[in-house]
């Protein structure tokens, strides 16, 4: 019994101790509205980027690589999506174009970490140098998104806006496929226990391809969004890499301590949102910003580290 409770406590004392905090926030700032309806649906709407970025990064890091080349690519794609936006004024092709050359660079990635064993670390952030390079090449300013049709996709609503419920079904998606499949199974073994991973047959190259291509498909669909959210872009996933990075590993220290999961990913995000979305009501000055998000993440890294020297993962083949 008494283990049961620990457990119960090792894995949900992080999200109540978020909620209090936040209830605590607004009773003290009471006089600004953090859970008026418009605000939520607002902060919601601003979270979605980020999770979804955050959603394809903890396939990565759950096959036991890490990646740092979103950054640079999420600017790039954002860029080629109002580009040819505005040269098709067709949102498909865009989001077309900007799937094919999301999944191309991870699937490079994925084959120089897997076949001729770079670091992912190195590579990805190389790519995310080439990708910052190329984009200025494309622009040297802000790009605009002409078409109001498609900068309207982002405010289609049915309750909440259109993205949100996207948001939700990719990560219902993404739940079923890490929890209830045999790919889910062995992405988990590759990234906990490569030699479990060997003695059960596993091709963890070829998981760790999987894993690379999923991220590349949501940074994809998170650039589209952000395109049509924002509807002017310039250098955007600068700004989401802590954020990014925070929200895999403050969920990790969540729901299943120790692990990057998917329920945790989620909820690190949308509460980063909230903070971001609390400080600018309450008119914090914009470097403050960063450096919550920057300390959230050390806090985040320092748990997880913790809780993992804490236990021996055990994986049942």
């Amino acid at each position: 019994m008494r283990n049961k409770i620990n457990k119960y406590l090792l894995c949900y004392t992080m999200p109540f101790g978020l909620l209090v905090l936040v209830f605590l926030l607004q009773i003290i700032f009471y006089d600004v509205p953090l859970f008026s309806a418009l605000n939520i649906k607002n902060m919601l709407l601003q979270s979605v980027s980020i999770a979804m970025t955050a959603l394809g990064l903890s396939y990565i890091m759950m096959s036991g690589e890490g990646d740092l080349s979103f950054a640079g690519m999420f600017s790039l794609l954002t860029v080629v999506f109002a580009i040819v936006t505005n040269a098709w004024s067709n949102f498909f092709i865009a989001i077309i174009a900007i799937t094919i050359i999301a999944v191309g660079v991870n699937l490079m990635i994925s084959l120089l970490v897997t076949r001729l064993k770079f670091s992912s670390f190195i590579v990805s952030i190389a790519v995310m140098f080439m990708a910052n390079g190329i984009e200025k090449a494309f622009h040297q300013q802000t790009t605009l998104i002409n078409s109001e049709v498609i900068k309207s996709f982002s405010t289609i609503e049915f309750g909440l806006p259109l993205v949100v419920w996207l948001m939700a079904f990719v990560y219902l998606i993404s739940y079923f496929i890490i929890n209830k499949t045999r790919f889910g199974f062995n992405l988990r073994i590759v990234g906990e226990n490569k030699y479990a991973a060997i003695e059960a047959g596993i091709n963890s190259n070829k998981i760790k391809v999987f894993a690379y291509i999923i991220a590349g498909l949501l940074l994809a669909l998170a650039a589209s969004v952000e395109s049509t959210r924002v509807g002017a872009i310039y250098e955007q996933g600068k700004y989401y890499m802590l954020p990014v990075f925070a929200a895999c590993f403050f969920g990790s220290s969540m729901f299943v301590p120790g692990r990057v999961n998917v329920v945790g990913t989620l909820v690190g995000a949308l509460f980063l949102g909230i903070i971001d979305n609390f400080m600018k009501m309450i008119n914090v000055e914009s470097y403050i910003v960063p450096i919550v998000q920057g300390t959230v993440l050390i806090v985040s890294v320092a748990l997880a580290s913790v809780q993992n020297r804490s236990k021996i993962v055990q994986i049942k083949l």
